[in-house]
């Protein structure tokens, strides 16, 4: 949990609260991104180019000759590339053509086939019965064992899992415990697939984090589309220009210079500047606009809830596990954080700001992930620092259980949040899809981060600068 010292700016308490330091790492990157220099004709260069191949793939995906299994290869490469935005309405076309073929994907005995199909179907908000995978079972009840290939296919399948789905329950033990056995027996590169799927799903991980590392791997892949390769590289080293660019300008700008900022930047600001505009004028009447009473409640709330944080430690205070985790919710910031990657979004109208205001079950989940995952991996760092009032002390004190018990519950409900959230992502029908993985793309940051209960944003020289590197500063070559 992070900490600060905060000016109380609740009525008639307005001392001083003081939390204990984090020790955060001083920064490591020195002046790299503010003497980022981009080469503009580079830009150019690339962008011809690149339009070029994006015409030869969109011609691949809405392909009639191509096989389902062909096309359904296709689409599951060129997203785990981190190209799709390209094809977003191609994508979604083919997708409602896979799910209008249940009955064609039911009689197909080639488990990779199906289970590739049952996770993108599911990933794109199509709901799919766990009816597909029985015929893999054998008479026993048991799955039957088939190709690598096909194991991590229904191992990727099974972390899209919702309630009540025992299949997919029973598939990821015995799928797992399979691929850990055979994992260093095979060859590359699917045995780089499986021992990175084992540590990281793909489900779960930042998508340009692993496109990043899909590319590197796809390469060595024999039936690699070399057209999608080139693409995928020549796009992810533009985006890195931008990326870098902007990061340079943010670490440099001046409030004063707001029209000195690239033009794609400028979109961000606008949108938030329309949305409070349009809600100042829906609310006139009421004399004061929506930004501010929002603005204001928010901070006021996060501030409150700091302080009494804070007043817990100096107290030495353990409050009951649903108030800590009610308290945590707010001091966490991951519902303002998921309503701040909304802005500049084209999908991000009123009606979905208000959705996510109310706090839907798909956002209840997300906050509760990264509330207790962060939990159990700062644990030993903020009993270090001797704070009492922790989500697994909480627990342990509430429940009379060992850490080790507390640890294992605290987990247990992140599983079930992802339930939740898998869920929700079929299910929620109010806001569009591009809305729901802006919520998701934030647990899967926290699962990234806090992975194998390192705290990657504390000290992130481990977890956190392998990534940026990779990200935003070594290009494909």
């Amino acid at each position: 949990m992070a900490s600060a010292t905060l000016q109380n700016s609740v009525p008639n308490q307005p001392e001083l609260v003081f939390r204990p330091s984090p020790n955060f790492s001083p920064s490591i990157w020195g002046d790299l991104f503010t003497s980022v220099s981009i080469h503009h004709n580079d830009q150019i260069i690339h962008g011809e180019e690149i339009e070029e191949l994006k015409m030869r793939v969109r011609k691949m995906i809405v392909a009639t000759e191509t096989s389902m299994t062909e096309k359904l290869n296709l689409i599951d490469s060129v997203e785990r590339l981190g190209i799709s935005y390209h094809f977003e309405k191609e994508i979604e076309e083919q997708i409602q053509i896979f799910h209008n073929s249940y009955l064609e994907i039911m009689e197909s005995d080639d488990l990779h086939f199906v289970a590739l199909c049952f996770r993108l179907l599911r990933q794109h908000g199509c709901n799919i019965s766990t009816g597909i995978f029985e015929k893999f079972r054998g008479n026993g009840g048991k799955f039957k064992k088939f190709d690598d290939e096909g194991m991590l296919s229904l191992y990727e399948a099974a972390n899209v899992r919702t309630h009540g789905e025992d299949v997919l329950e029973e598939a990821l033990v015995f799928v797992k415990a399979h691929l850990e056995s055979v994992a260093p027996f095979l060859r590359s590169p699917l045995k780089e697939q499986v021992d990175h799927a084992l540590e990281q799903c793909l489900h779960r991980g930042v998508p340009r984090v692993e496109a990043r590392r899909y590319i590197s791997l796809y390469e060595k892949l024999e039936s690699r589309n070399d057209a999608l390769l080139k693409l995928a590289k020549l796009d992810f080293n533009l985006l890195q220009m931008l990326h870098r660019q902007e990061l340079g300008e943010l670490s440099r700008w001046d409030m004063k210079e707001i029209e000195r900022i690239p033009d794609y930047m400028k979109i961000t600001y606008k949108a938030l500047l329309e949305l409070y505009d349009q809600y100042e004028q829906e609310l006139k009447l009421q004399g004061r606009s929506f930004a501010v009473n929002y603005a204001k409640a928010t901070m006021q709330e996060i501030v409150r809830s700091y302080n009494i944080e804070a007043k817990w430690f100096i107290e030495g205070y353990m409050p009951p596990f649903s108030e800590y985790m009610a308290n945590g919710f707010i001091t966490s910031t991951y519902y303002l954080l998921a309503t701040t990657s909304f802005l500049g979004m084209a999908s991000a109208t009123n009606e979905a700001f208000n959705w996510l205001i109310k706090k839907p079950h798909i956002q209840v989940a997300n906050a509760t992930i990264c509330r207790v995952v962060d939990d159990v991996a700062t644990y030993e760092i903020e009993k270090k620092r001797g704070q009492s009032a922790t989500g697994m002390e909480c627990y342990m004190k509430d429940n009379g259980v060992s850490e080790g018990e507390a640890m294992e519950e605290l987990k247990k409900m992140g599983e079930d949040a992802w339930k939740d959230m898998n869920g929700e992502i079929w299910m929620e029908k109010a806001v569009s899809m591009e809305i729901l993985k802006r919520i998701v793309n934030l647990s899967r940051l926290i699962d990234v981060v806090y992975k194998n209960n390192e705290d990657g944003y504390t000290h992130p020289e481990k977890v956190l600068k392998p990534i940026i590197n990779a990200l935003l500063v070594d290009s494909l070559h």
